[in-house]
């Protein structure tokens, strides 16, 4: 093994991608209720406890089209804090894993390759060789995704 440091990552399932935070910008990972499936409908909010979290559907901008109460395959909301910033959430598929992965495994992405619309919220990407075949998982860019999603 490798003296490189091991960086933590959550990873989740949206649509035909797999993505990742930094394990430091996830807060909680919530199951999808009937009652936060009626807020989401009614308001894009989702009221946790004495938190209010803006929800961030990346199903529509990474190619399914799916909204959240449409789709019962999604059934947990990712809470994150992006530094400095208020609560919001992310529906994901399926229960997110933890993944560790060694710091020079993330590549990132050149500045010109992220125009187009999936790119422009990924910064970086990791290659992970399993047995059957090799898995590719994308680092949400949290200020990309904010300035991109209503």
């Amino acid at each position: 093994m490798d003296d490189s440091t091991l960086e933590k990552f959550m990873v989740f399932q949206i649509a035909d991608y797999s993505l990742c935070l930094p394990i430091r910008d996830v807060l909680k990972v919530v199951n999808f209720t009937t009652e936060i499936k009626r807020e989401m409908k009614t308001m894009g909010l989702v009221q946790l406890g004495k938190h209010t979290i803006k929800v961030w559907d990346l199903h529509q901008q990474l190619g399914d089209g799916s909204l959240p109460h449409q789709s019962p395959n999604q059934r947990f909301l990712v809470i994150i804090r992006p530094r400095d910033s208020e609560l919001w959430g992310i529906f994901v598929d399926d229960l997110p894993n933890l993944v560790e992965l060694p710091e020079d495994m993330m590549r990132p992405i050149p500045k010109s390759y992220r125009q187009a619309s999936v790119l422009e919220m990924i910064s970086h990407a990791a290659v992970i060789p399993n047995e059957a075949s090799t898995q590719k998982i994308f680092l949400l860019d949290l200020q990309q995704v904010g300035a991109l999603t209503p």
